[in-house]
């Protein structure tokens, strides 16, 4: 199935970006907009699923950012210096802000019925899904009636989906961008005329020569059937889900494949995607951020010898911002008749949080290392949400008989307890831990880490800084991510008791050296009680 509206149904060339002539009876009655050859060049499209219209937009392309989100539930009892996490239901959202320039006065008019029409596009039809089964929705959009869309745009804002070639408008099929784009809800169109760059002036009517237009895709997967998600948490024991496409968002090969130009192996391994080049360092401590799914204890040994059961990551980023928070809660007794508080007893101080915020520029001197970027932020992703719950395995098997090769039948383990191991050199070390960041091995580092939760994750492309481009994919030269962590409980940091005079520090199950905590450095002679 082409693209609609058809090229021809209008002079307003929607599905384009390009503009057509029109004759009517021999006399031109559109001129058209000419060219700037940007039809030969990339494209930006949303495809209204229920309808099957596309808008086609020059990509100038502003900022990508993927917001990954998690319901969490914290339990706190003012009795206890812990917490109890839970990671429930997860969320996807882009941020996308385009720039639309228009070269001529037609073109601006045209950019002006694109806006219009993408306004339209997602404004509420009467109606609802036919079929109460998410394993009914036929791939060409058949079915779906919900104001609900695909966006794509390359292997930035798309399903994940390894795909051969990205066509012109021209070429275009909406079946393409079924396959290929990212499954969403857009909540708002916001049309920005950029009011510096000026206006063409025609019969009466302004029409901005640049339009800047922020949308903000939220994954809605309805449409797309359960058996080929975007997107899921890696199992309890680090394995994909049989629903996870395993490449979003950035179409790069992990385990499955080798990675086109990085590794000429039968797959990439967690191991070889890790690797990182200090051949330049000057300074002694090399620079390292970790994070690894806690191994389960009854397969360590063989995760740790052979790698099979491990989710890890390790980035040579620049540490762009960095904050821990430690504070605690204080229950205070009503009083009336002074100023100031009035704690209410010993008892009524306990702990409320030990958290971390990083902010990290990751970049790549070359498209291998770019590459290897965009993986580690697949791996990373997966790594943040909870495992998927089980599933009803005989409906799919039903449903979809054999098409995962029995697969179905894998057990995902724990909702909701799943910790990150987390590790950096002088930032966020293990009290005690040997200071050998000259040897940053996988069991270096993750026996030196700390197991937290991950509570929030974004990834921001920066377009200022470009892109590596090979077989028809973009790979960020420039990556920023933000990062927060939770620690549930205060047996890492411990204060004094003074008894006859005499200090003494409170033991640590957690690390048995307190006093070495957060620094990893020993800054009191005080000995443990």
């Amino acid at each position: 199935m082409a693209l609609k509206p058809g090229k021809y149904t209008s002079k307003y060339n929607i599905s384009d970006t390009i503009l057509d002539r029109v004759m009517e009876d021999g006399v031109e009655t559109f001129r058209g907009s000419g060219s700037d050859y940007s039809e030969l060049a990339d494209s930006i499209y949303i495809a209204s699923v229920a309808l099957k219209r596309v808008v086609a937009l020059k990509a100038f392309i502003e900022t990508v950012k993927y917001n990954i989100a998690k319901t969490t539930e914290i339990t706190e009892e003012k009795d206890k210096n812990s917490k109890v996490y839970t990671a429930l239901d997860g969320d996807m959202d882009i941020d996308i802000t385009l720039n639309i320039p228009a070269h001529s006065t037609n073109e601006a008019v045209n950019n002006l019925a694109k806006i219009e029409e993408l306004q339209r596009l997602i404004s509420p039809n009467s109606g609802y899904r036919i079929g109460d089964s998410l394993f009914n929705v036929d791939n060409n959009g058949d079915g779906v009636v919900l104001p609900v869309f695909r966006v794509w745009f390359k292997n930035i804002i798309s399903m994940g989906s390894p795909y051969v070639s990205y066509s012109t408008p021209l070429a275009m099929d909406f079946s393409d961008i079924m396959n290929n784009g990212f499954p969403c809800v857009i909540e708002s169109v916001v049309f920005e005329p950029a009011m510096d760059a000026g206006f063409f002036q025609f019969d009466n009517f302004l029409y901005p020569k640049v339009i800047k237009l922020n949308l903000k895709l939220i994954m809605e997967v309805s449409q797309t059937g359960m058996m080929n998600l975007p997107i899921e948490g890696f199992t309890s024991n680090g394995q994909y889900t049989d629903f996870d496409n395993q490449y979003f968002p950035f179409s790069v090969r992990t385990l499955a494949g080798e990675i086109p130009g990085v590794l000429r192996a039968p797959k990439a391994t967690v191991d070889e995607i890790n690797e990182l080049d200090y051949s330049l360092e000057q300074g002694y401590q090399n620079p390292a951020f970790f994070m690894s799914i806690e191994v389960k204890k009854d397969s360590e040994s063989i995760a740790t010898r052979e790698g099979e059961n491990r989710r890890w990551v390790v980035f040579k980023p620049f540490l762009e911002s960095f904050t821990r928070t430690h504070g605690t809660s204080v229950t205070y007794a009503e009083s009336k008749e002074r100023v100031g508080k009035i704690v209410a007893s010993d008892q009524a101080i306990t702990f409320k949080d030990l958290s971390y915020k990083f902010k990290l520029l990751i970049p790549a001197k070359d498209v291998a290392e770019a590459k290897r970027n965009c993986a580690k932020i697949q791996y990373l992703m997966r790594m943040f949400y909870r495992p998927p719950q089980p599933v009803d395995v005989v409906n799919i098997d039903r449903i979809h008989r054999g098409s995962k090769s029995g697969a179905l039948k894998k057990e995902y383990g724990s909702l909701s307890n799943r910790r990150i191991r987390v590790y950096s050199p002088s930032f966020i070390e293990k009290a005690g831990a040997a200071n050998e960041y000259d040897n940053l091995t996988f069991d270096y580092m993750y026996e030196n880490g700390i197991p937290m939760f991950f509570s929030s994750l974004a990834v921001d492309i920066n377009f200022e800084m470009g892109f590596f481009e090979e077989d028809n994919k973009l790979y960020p030269k420039e990556l920023s991510i933000d990062l927060d962590f939770m620690y549930d409980s205060n047996d890492l940091i411990k204060t004094y008791v003074l008894n006859d005079d005499e200090y003494s520090m409170q033991s640590s199950k957690a690390t048995g050296e307190p006093q070495k905590f957060p620094y990893n450095r020993q800054t009191s002679t005080i000995k443990l009680g």
